[in-house]
């Protein structure tokens, strides 16, 4: 277990006693909050347990905190005390920090933490940017954060499922088909590309290379003699139904390697001509109409989509009896609750805010909600402003002429990118600085963080340790948590939050917390491993058994940031060259 779960307990023990004492009911599933101090001086943990309950007790939270206090079990704490309105602050003795150290590696304590987490079976849906065209940098953050979240929600004990949706039907692909139509037809004729087709120069180069690899059958073949007597509106639609799968297939699998490259993960990527195909969509229209949620205006089928919060009904099924957009997604969502998953979560980029509450609402006129933990939630991500030099990069759509995925990650490390990009929530703006991330000093955090990895295994290097040997932190508590040595307590403390961590991203999916912390852990160790009484080279002759305590303290330390970069999907070596400069 964990340090905090482990108050938790003993804090929800003494409420229910002290609740008992009194003749009063503790609220059904009551969990007491805690908090870290701020500042070890005034203890390990806090709890506000008695502000929390003070309109159950109907007492001052100073009178219930003494209360809990009293019916506390004290036998592994130093001390407790009351704060201020009536905080308690909780200092652990070695007996108590000891409860939370019965494991030989972090693997071994991340599982045995999974107790603090409710197991979900989850669907996560991230990235999905549409097949007509290379991926943006909001994709690449996308990319970025969903799989760094998806990683903390397995190492949580969650069932994890992440699936990509290809919107490979429609407009938007037919419109792909035309656009190659007519780059073909300008190989042999002047002819203007329309304003309605995708601009960009990427699709003359997808063109060149299904000529050279795929059999142009001969309705949409071309020739000089042929494109003379051409009837341009028939070939066009002919060229074009035979260009849009075509297209989409080669677009798609240079999507799936820049995300390979960029060390992004799907079990899944989910097509959604598979639910034309099966008709699917317009049986969910019909079910939605069976549940009275469709009305009909002058020939087209309308959701009833302002009773779940949305600003107006929206058409799902046009008068010529085409559906629309939405109703394909409510029939992709529909196959998420189909396939048994609770938790839906979905990262959709900065301009569908107006989505949610339509989609949201069509689950819930579906049943979706109806039962205990079933969720659907929506996370955007905002824009990403490139700098460079402290000035804005101009990035442009027009004309196909925009910053890519691809060029980011050619010209910027990926462990860099992906650090960078979890650095804010999702939910914020980010400005990207180009200029920072082009360093390799320890201005740059990564590398900071990479430098404390690569140190402590020059540590274990010197000193001839094995750091795949077993922890033993039990033995090693009275060198680190003494007020002689504030640095060792300090980093043993934080270090003793990581799992703690892990397990609150799986709850609120606060990815940019793990960043922090990862950095907060590279400066403690740094200020550790300056400390005038750590020298464990010296202390490897003149006091092995609290040099051996050090090193276990360094063992974990390595465990924690290796670990943790490795959930946000970057390296921890274990040597780099400049590590000096930490």
């Amino acid at each position: 277990m964990t340090l905090r779960f482990f108050i938790r307990q003993l804090v929800t023990d003494a409420a229910r006693k002290a609740a008992a004492a009194l003749n009063v009911q503790l609220p059904e599933g009551f969990i007491p909050r805690i908090d870290y101090t701020p500042d070890l001086k005034f203890g390990h943990y806090a709890s506000p347990a008695a502000m929390e309950l003070a309109k159950v007790f109907k007492l001052p939270p100073r009178a219930i905190a003494e209360k809990i206090i009293a019916a506390l079990d004290n036998a592994a704490f130093e001390k407790v005390e009351l704060a201020g309105a009536g905080f308690i602050n909780f200092t652990l003795n070695q007996n108590g920090i000891a409860k939370a150290l019965a494991f030989h590696s972090l693997d071994a304590w991340l599982k045995a933490s999974e107790s603090e987490t409710q197991k979900d079976k989850i669907i996560f849906e991230y990235v999905s940017a549409n097949p007509t065209g290379p991926m943006n940098i909001v994709s690449a953050r996308a990319a970025s954060v969903g799989d760094s979240i998806t990683r903390v929600l397995k190492t949580a004990g969650h069932d994890v499922h992440r699936e990509y949706y290809v919107n490979d039907y429609g407009n938007q692909v037919e419109m792909l088909g035309l656009s190659f139509a007519y780059r073909y037809l300008q190989k042999f004729k002047s002819v203007t590309l329309p304003e309605t087709c995708y601009q960009g120069e990427y699709i003359s180069d997808y063109l060149e290379s299904l000529l050279a690899s795929v059999e142009i059958p001969a309705a949409v073949k071309l020739s000089a003699d042929k494109v003379t007597k051409l009837n341009q509106n028939d070939w066009l639609a002919e060229a074009a139904r035979f260009f849009s799968p075509l297209g989409v297939k080669a677009i798609l699998g240079e999507q799936q390697k820049d995300l390979a490259a960029f060390r992004t993960e799907f079990d899944n990527f989910f097509s959604e001509a598979s639910l034309h195909e099966k008709g699917a969509v317009l049986a969910i229209g019909a079910e939605l109409k069976k549940r009275g949620k469709i009305k009909v205006e002058e020939g087209a089928e309308v959701f009833l989509s302002t009773e779940y919060g949305d600003d107006k009904d929206r058409v799902v099924v046009r008068s010529d009896g085409r559906p629309t957009y939405l109703l394909a997604d409510i029939a992709y969502h529909n196959t998420k609750v189909a396939r048994g998953f609770k938790t839906i979560v979905d990262i959709w980029g900065p301009d569908h805010h107006g989505y949610i509450a339509r989609l949201s609402g069509a689950l819930k006129a579906l049943g979706f909600g109806e039962q205990a933990g079933e969720s659907f939630k929506v996370i955007i991500a905002q824009q990403v402003n490139l700098m460079e030099n402290g000035e804005p990069v101009v990035m442009s759509k027009r004309l196909g002429k925009f910053q890519t995925m691809r060029d980011l990650i050619e010209k910027i490390p990926v462990d860099v990118c992906r650090y960078f990009f979890v650095t804010r929530a999702l939910s914020t703006h980010l400005d990207f600085d180009l200029t920072l991330a082009l360093d390799q000093s320890k201005k740059n955090p990564v590398y900071y963080v990479q430098y404390a990895h690569a140190r402590i295994h020059s540590i274990f290097r010197e000193a001839g340790y094995d750091a795949a040997k077993p922890l033993s932190l039990t033995e090693a508590l009275p060198s680190l948590i003494t007020a002689e040595n504030p640095e060792r307590m300090a980093l043993f403390f934080n270090l003793m939050r990581f799992p703690e961590l892990v397990h609150d991203i799986a709850r609120n999916y606060e990815i940019q917390r793990l960043p922090e912390y990862l950095y907060q852990t590279a400066t403690l160790f740094t200020s550790f491993y300056h400390g005038k009484n750590n020298r464990i080279k010296d202390l490897l002759v003149s006091q092995p058994a609290e040099a051996e305590a050090l090193l276990q303290l360094c063992s974990l330390t390595a465990q924690v940031l290796e670990t943790g970069l490795k959930l946000l999907g970057i390296t921890a070596p274990q040597e780099m060259h400049r590590e000096e400069e930490v």
